[in-house]
């Protein structure tokens, strides 16, 4: 099959069947069950600005005390963190990231720089600084091949085997608690999209070429009202734009806006990031490769001055305020 553009939708049945399980059951999706989680997220970010203390990842997250610790058993169980022990008498535990968890430094950094510029004026994210140049970051996201910058256009697919993938569809997950009084607010304009599985994964489909609504559906294989419901949200919340293409009767198509396209680099970033650490033993579901050069994309995080690659060691914060946290409601 040769690779499609995102631009082009799966047309024909087959098509759709092969990129639903795709979808449904690739690396990307065993991915997102184990990363694409409101209070993991919350928890990678904090772990990269160095928070280990269950205390501290709790104030800055918000999270109740049963959802903090259900994640963070999760992640060491995943090999994403592991419990070190700081102290004995009484014992005391914090958590770090393995190797594993430090590769997810270019999904913090994706998030961090669309809300940057996509964000809640009142919670923007403090500048990153490079250290190595001394200057304020905004990652550019670069084929690490041709070193071009990776733009929406110019990402190609291929659909894989899936023979081996087994994994049941992403289920509907349970409206959490809200984050608790005192919660830092950052990023959280970025997580109600990316948060909600099913947002990500009607993203996703519109990322490699689904726009219209049945095409959308098919790919996807959701009921009909979640993939409305979803639709809304990403219409209100910016991220697409419904078009009218036919009069009578009424039908419309599903474009990605600058704001939608701002997020791709997301879901790229989980592929490569899934090929890695949660490789199917027949290849890769989805085949990415990088039109301008033509080869495997293989993205890279790097600063937007001196183009060295941005690793966490090398990158710390300059806060002009203190983060926007949440207020606990008053009485009506």
């Amino acid at each position: 099959m040769p690779p499609v553009s995102a631009a082009t939708a799966a047309k024909t049945p087959q098509q759709a069947l092969r990129l639903r399980r795709v979808l449904q059951s690739g690396e990307a999706a065993v991915a997102m069950r184990l990363l694409g989680d409101r209070w993991v997220l919350l928890i990678l970010r904090d772990a990269f600005l160095g928070v280990r203390r269950f205390e501290q990842l709790q104030r800055q997250s918000g999270a109740a005390r049963s959802t903090l610790t259900a994640r963070l058993a999760a992640l060491v169980d995943a090999g994403i963190m592991y419990r070190h022990e700081y102290a004995t008498r009484p014992r005391r535990l914090e958590y770090r990231l393995t190797e594993k968890g430090l590769a997810c430094y270019p999904i913090a950094l994706v998030l961090w720089s669309w809300e940057q510029r996509w964000g809640d004026p009142a919670s923007l994210p403090p500048s990153l600084i490079h250290v190595p140049c001394g200057r304020a970051v905004h990652p550019v996201f670069i084929c690490d091949r041709c070193r071009a910058p990776v733009q929406y256009q110019d990402v190609r697919y291929q659909l894989g085997a899936l023979r081996r993938r087994g994994s049941p569809p992403l289920e509907t997950r349970r409206r959490e608690t809200r984050a608790g009084r005192g919660a830092d607010a950052t990023l959280f304009h970025a997580l109600e999209i990316i948060g909600d599985r099913w947002s990500a994964l009607t993203l996703a489909s519109l990322y490699l070429g689904n726009r219209r609504y049945d095409d959308l559906l098919a790919s996807l294989g959701i009921a009909s009202n979640i993939l409305a419901d979803r639709l809304r949200r990403l219409v209100t919340t910016g991220i697409v734009e419904q078009l009218q293409y036919h009069a009578h009767p009424p039908r419309y198509e599903y474009q990605l806006t600058a704001k939608g396209r701002g997020l791709q680099p997301f879901a790229l970033i989980l592929q490569e990031w899934a090929r890695t650490w949660l490789p199917a033993r027949d290849g890769p579901a989805l085949d990415l490769r990088h039109a301008a050069c033509g080869h495997p994309l293989r993205t890279r995080a790097a600063c937007n001055h001196c183009s060295e690659v941005l690793l966490p060691q090398a990158v710390t914060l300059r806060r002009t305020a203190a983060p926007r946290r949440l207020r606990s409601r008053g009485k009506r």
